[in-house]
């Protein structure tokens, strides 16, 4: 049960989020493995090379603070996922995130 995060650009129209990394989100929570989904307005599949500043800075801290957390052992709220979290379904959910910020269960 290796633990995934995912980071999407929510105007990626190579990998949709809504088509690939979102299901891939659901089936791993519904499986019960550690998933937190980080999402940035307004980004395409260039996030890490073209992407705006501010959310490649945040991008990169996102990956730091992952691998602190499940490598390091480092305590990081906002990537501790309980295992029994459900995955309630949301209408709308591109308009339901908040961008840019983890999320742990949708």
């Amino acid at each position: 049960k290796t633990p995934m995060m995912f980071i999407l650009g929510e105007a990626d129209y190579r990998t949709p989020p809504g088509a690939g990394g979102e299901q891939m989100f659901r089936a791993l929570k519904f499986r019960k493995i550690p998933t937190v989904m980080v999402r940035f307005p307004n980004e395409s599949h260039e996030l890490s090379r073209s992407g705006q500043p501010w959310h490649r800075v945040e991008r990169l801290q996102h990956i730091v603070g992952w691998f602190d957390h499940w490598l390091m052992g480092i305590s990081k709220p906002e990537y501790e996922v309980a295992p029994e979290e459900e995955v309630p379904v949301k209408k709308n959910s591109l308009q339901n995130e908040t961008p840019g910020r983890t999320t742990k269960s949708e």
